[in-house]
């Protein structure tokens, strides 16, 4: 078996991981506060000539900061972010970061997510009395009507992010206080993942994909014509 195939190999793998990347983009084109992560692709091994040992890998980026579309719908519970921040969650013990502000009050009062995660404030949950109304302003910070503050919303980001499921993410490298985000309250932000623009790019990779699986199919077809030959 020649060594080309591996390099052949290699690209549809990352390839088929770019694919794969993109139909959960897709997917997610409707999830409030959903971030893309791109696919950056690395070309490794001994040399990039024709015929080289050169092997491709495919990684998946933090996410895509870039802002979804702002969708009003007066619910205060609901709160969208702009800029380059996150929400901060306790999920099961850990803090999480987040942009989907879908939350909801509980039966005890506090804010939590649609999973039931308590959204954190500077003072731990953020709870409210049974009927209470409160705002926030642009900054995070809770009122009641009465214009007495009630705590802050922990707003951070993170120079190194993973992402964990459920639209959640974890913090990497330490992160810190955001100060290049703001809050809207009674409204979502969308998906920041463009269904259109992702299908052009699922048909290009699925073209990929298709070449590099011609490819290995010609190698292999090589292969057998020179042991045919060899055995004359």
């Amino acid at each position: 078996m020649g060594a080309d195939i591996y390099s052949s190999l290699s690209g549809a793998n990352a390839s088929w991981d770019h694919i794969d990347r993109l139909s959960q983009d897709i997917a997610n084109s409707s999830t409030v506060g959903f971030k893309r992560a791109p696919v950056t692709f690395t070309l490794e091994g001994e040399g990039t000539e024709a015929m080289a040992a050169a092997y491709t890998s495919a990684t998946v980026d933090g996410p895509d900061l870039s802002d979804g579309p702002i969708k009003r719908d007066g619910n205060p519970t609901h709160l969208a972010l702009q800029g380059r921040g996150f929400f901060v969650v306790d999920a099961d013990g850990t803090d999480r970061l987040t942009r989907a502000g879908d939350f909801r009050l509980d039966a005890e009062g506090t804010l939590v997510t649609q999973d039931g995660h308590a959204v954190l404030g500077s003072g731990g949950e953020i709870q409210f009395e049974p009927g209470q109304d409160f705002l926030v302003d642009r900054t995070g910070r809770v009122f009641d009507t009465d214009g007495n503050e009630l705590d802050q919303l922990r707003l951070e980001i993170s120079d190194s992010l993973r992402q964990v499921g459920g639209n959640l993410w974890e913090a990497v490298s330490m992160s810190r206080t955001a100060t290049d985000v703001q809050v809207e309250q009674g409204a979502l932000e969308g998906s920041n993942a463009d269904p259109v623009g992702i299908m052009v790019e699922l048909i290009e990779a699925s073209r990929y994909f298709e070449a590099y699986q011609r490819a290995m199919q010609t190698s292999d077809e090589m292969d057998q014509q020179l042991n045919n030959t060899g055995r004359r």
